[in-house]
């Protein structure tokens, strides 16, 4: 994993030395080397730091050209499938100065061109600048497991894995994008293409793009698509993901797992330990009984003689913990996952651990959530029905009696529900910052929800297009690579991607059971009590947290704040979320969290002479 950054000017007018310091704004992201290469007579430059996974000499620093300089690589990510690449590569006659999985990037572009993503099997973004035809190619992985920003200002196009980077170039605008906050208080991250630096975008997942005589154009390659047909799922599935998590051990440097102690989570581990005898494992728990469950994740560790650590987060420190977040995150985030995720990234650099497993998207996949099971009922039956009934309805389902209940517009803000955060967003922006909103946040669920297709399947396809991508991923990307650590996720292979989609429904809910295939499977590498147990995952337990000197702290710095001078937010917001709390305690206190960190993120960026500091 690395951080990149790359300016195409129609003048020369930044100097490389102004362009070195956008760079090193993602040091934390690649800590191993820095380079740059100024080309086109200072009108191309490429920067890249890096982080050394594969190939640690400087044979496989970047940026990366071919043999005779006409192609140019920053790239970011890991090719599982490298070494066949390589190969195949090889015979058709390209050569080889390293053993790194960038330079089989390079060489496969120059190969197949811009179908080059067609045979890369990983995680990734990159950007190929081709000399000759003055044109920059630029691709994310299937799954969007990397980050790729990209924007342009007067006559100069920029790209970089964060948009802190782009923001840097002297003289570049920086401006909140009112939609992107509305849509941040709605969902609890900034979804899709969207980025809350008005006139910077992000390339969406599965999409590729190129940029020249500047026109920018991208298009998708590749989309999750619901299938039918699979024979023996189960056992698909486990030839599948066995062969994903070897392929993601591969590395030079130590390598270990994030360990929840929940099912995904711990069976990336059981099959892990059959390759790496010295794994590492990493959990991190809290003060409050409820939420901490090192427990669970310590029994695992010992039953598989993993060498293990555990941290514990308290109040203590939380004001200093939650600054942290503007910088690594660059965008407002929901902190409620983003604080843990950070600590246990921490422990595991600090226990010299470069790389780490996670269980991320096996929920979206194997229908782990409570929504999936909502939206396989009956609609009419909302979700007051369960035990008997339910077990019924799946057994019917199986046998091929009773049809999947097809997604209807009215599941939209059902969704919601769910997964949202405000539905109301709006009643918190002041008028001028209402004008130049575009849509509802519902228009976004309605652009990924397959309507008329099975109602479950419409809910995965939300969730893997936009609450997987720039929610889960995001978090894993930006509190990993704050220090340093390359987030795998074998869950998200896209060839075992495709093969859980293509599963039947009703293979996921077996005698009223969510999950009941990976569970089935996870039976064979697991405990019994450990494939039965409940579990949270990497959350805070912010409602404790939040005692009356964190709600002094969070009023002193939203009244008057930024959010406010920059027209945002409502000078009378807090009696905006009194109300709301008046009608909904349940949602008062997330509502507190998005703004205190957007207020955090909107000085720490926008108006930095109000930043508090560390």
């Amino acid at each position: 994993m690395c951080g990149i950054l790359g300016l195409i000017q129609d003048k020369p007018q930044l100097k490389p030395i102004e362009f070195g310091i956008m760079l090193d704004t993602l040091s934390h992201r690649g800590p191993d080397g820095r380079g740059i290469q100024v080309l086109d007579e200072g009108r191309v430059l490429l920067g890249h730091r890096r982080l050394a996974i594969i190939d640690l000499s400087n044979l496989a620093a970047q940026p990366m050209s071919n043999e005779d300089g006409s192609l140019w690589l920053v790239y970011n990510g890991e090719i599982y499938n490298y070494l066949a690449l390589r190969n195949q590569l090889y015979s058709a006659g390209h050569s080889f100065t390293s053993v790194s999985d960038s330079e089989v990037v390079l060489k496969a572009y120059a190969n197949w061109g811009d179908d080059c993503v067609h045979h890369l099997r990983g995680i990734f973004a990159f950007a190929i600048w081709d000399v000759g035809r003055h044109r920059l190619f630029m691709a994310r992985d299937p799954l969007g497991v990397k980050p790729f920003y990209h924007g342009r200002s007067g006559d100069c196009f920029a790209f970089a894995s964060q948009p802190k980077a782009i923001i840097s170039a002297p003289g570049w605008p920086r401006q909140a994008d009112p939609t992107a906050f509305r849509d941040y208080l709605a969902f609890g991250y900034i979804p899709y293409d969207r980025c809350a630096f008005s006139g910077l975008a992000k390339l969406p997942a599965g999409h590729r793009a190129v940029y020249t005589d500047g026109d920018f154009k991208s298009e998708a390659y590749w989309l999750p698509t619901a299938t039918t047909g699979l024979c023996n799922p189960k056992a698909a599935l486990e030839s599948q993901l066995i062969e994903s998590v070897s392929s993601q051990l591969v590395a030079d440097v130590p390598v270990g797992c994030f360990l929840s102690g929940g099912i995904d989570s711990s069976l990336l581990v059981a099959l892990s330990t059959p390759h790496r005898h010295d794994l590492r494992t990493f959990t991190v728990g809290f003060d409050d009984p409820a939420s901490d469950e090192r427990s669970f994740a310590r029994r695992i560790a010992m039953h598989f003689d993993t060498i293990h650590a555990d941290i514990q987060l308290t109040r203590d420190s939380l004001e200093t913990r939650l600054l942290k977040l503007p910088y690594f995150f660059d965008e407002p985030f929901d902190p409620n996952g983003a604080l843990p995720f950070l600590a246990v990234a921490c422990l595991a650099r600090e226990h010299n651990t470069v790389v780490a497993l996670g269980g991320d998207g096996a929920d979206e996949l194997f229908a782990g959530y409570l929504r999936y099971d909502d939206f396989d009922r009956p609609a009419q039956l909302g979700g007051a029905v369960g035990g008997v009934f339910l077990r019924l309805l799946h057994a019917l389902r199986r046998q091929n009696l009773l049809s999947p209940r097809p997604l209807k517009e009215v599941d939209l803000p059902r969704y919601f529900e769910y997964e949202g955060c405000l539905d109301n967003a709006n009643c918190f922006l002041t008028p001028y910052c209402q004008a130049r909103v575009e849509g509802s946040h519902l228009d976004l669920l309605r652009r990924f929800a397959p309507i008329g297709g099975p109602a479950v399947t419409g809910a995965q396809m939300m969730d893997l297009r936009l609450y997987l991508v720039d929610h889960i991923l995001c978090k894993v990307d930006r509190a990993a690579m704050a220090y340093g650590v390359e987030a795998r996720v074998p869950f998200l292979d896209q060839d075992l991607v495709q093969t859980a989609l293509a599963i039947p429904l009703a293979q996921h809910f077996r005698r009223g059971e969510r999950k009941a295939l990976l569970k089935s499977l996870a039976r064979r590498h697991l405990p019994m009590d450990m494939v039965t147990a409940r579990k949270k995952g990497f959350s805070s337990p912010v409602a404790l947290w939040a005692d009356r000197s964190f709600e002094v702290w969070a009023n002193g710095l939203l009244t008057d704040g930024a959010l406010v001078r920059l027209e945002l937010l409502r000078r009378d917001w807090s009696e905006v979320l009194s109300c709301l709390a008046a009608r909904t305690p349940r949602l008062a206190l997330r509502p507190r969290w998005l703004l205190l960190n957007a207020e955090l993120w909107a000085r720490r960026w926008l108006l930095p002479e109000l930043w508090p500091g560390e």
